[in-house]
Formats: C-alpha cells, structure tokens, sequence
C-alpha cells in the first residue's frame, strides 16, 4: 500500500450501547475464534452500529492535523513504546492457548497502545503517525485542548479557516467525553 492510501481509523473508545455490547462481543469471537459463527456475524452488527463514533482521516487530513498540533503544542515527539513479543507458533497456537495466556497477552499489549511518556503533555506523535492500534487517552486530549487554547490566537484562526481542523477539534472534543479514541 502506498503511504498516500493510508487511512486513519479512529474510534470513541467508550461506545454507547448498543454498540458497546457489539464491539465487545465481536472482539470476543474474533479472539476465540477464526470465524464468527453467528448470524448475522458480530463483525457486520458492530459495523453496523459504529459509524456515528467514528471518524476516518486519510494521509493528507491527518497531516494537517499532525501539523496543526505541533504548531500549537498538542503533541510532541517520542519513541514508540515497544509491544510484547508474540510468544505463539502461529494462531492454531493463540487459539489453543489458555484463556488467562491470551488475556495478559493482550493487557500488555493494550498496555503499549495506551503508553503514556512520563512528564509530557499532549498526544505523543507516534499515535498519530502510522495506523495502529493506538488508544489515545482522555487527559492526553485534555492536555493537549488545554494547549491549544493557549496557542496564539492567529495561528488558532489560521487553523480554523481550513476544513479538517475544525472537524478535528470537535472529534478531539467528544472523545475525550468518551474515554479517549482508538487509532487503526
């Protein structure tokens, strides 16, 4: 895939119901199972109740949204954290494995998702720079609309004027109402 068809994924993290119950039931099937045996599949009546809590950028959108946070603090450069090693053969061996051996499997991994760099503030750039999975979390939001505020004003309108940064501020907005936002 070339880097100009790269879309941005992003999702509330805390979803209303009935999508709440959908996601967690499809990424409970997804990790017991290599094929949903439900009707109608999980996957079809997540997808179907989501799309109000989502918003897709592609690489030029996001851009303008990376740079309008650097201009205005919201975010700061760091090294990605590293994930945990995958300790499976393959995924007959995920799916054989223990209940208890997947799940601290993927707390650490959401753990690495979710990082945090001790003494910064705002967004880290990486949860912004390639696809995820990434959690942005509420008070990196928080942290980072409190920047904003405080950017000059002429950069603020300068930003405002175009038609992404807008829409991104209120995304950033909602979220953070809503425990953050994923990043796919």
């Amino acid at each position: 895939m070339d880097d100009l068809d790269i879309e941005y994924d992003l999702e509330w993290e805390q979803l209303p119901e009935p999508a709440a119950a959908a996601r967690a039931r499809f990424e409970t099937c997804v990790e017991r199972l290599p094929e949903c045996p439900h009707t109608p599949g999980c996957r079809a009546e997540y997808e179907a109740l989501v799309p109000d809590y989502r918003m897709t950028l592609d690489h030029h959108q996001m851009g303008v949204c990376r740079e309008g946070m650097r201009r205005t603090r919201m975010s700061y450069e760091a090294d990605e954290p590293d994930f945990p090693d995958w300790p499976f053969a393959g995924m007959a061996d995920w799916y054989a494995a223990p209940q208890g051996v997947r799940d601290a499997h993927n707390a650490a991994d959401r753990a690495a998702q979710a990082h945090r760099v001790s003494g910064m503030v705002g967004i880290p750039e990486f949860k912004m720079t390639e696809s995820g999975p990434w959690l942005v979390g509420p008070e990196e939001i928080t942290e980072a609309l409190a920047r904003y505020a405080t950017a000059p004003a002429a950069v603020r309108r300068e930003l405002e004027a175009g038609p992404v940064w807008p829409l991104w501020l209120d995304w950033l907005q909602e979220t953070a109402r809503h425990g953050g936002f994923r990043v796919d």
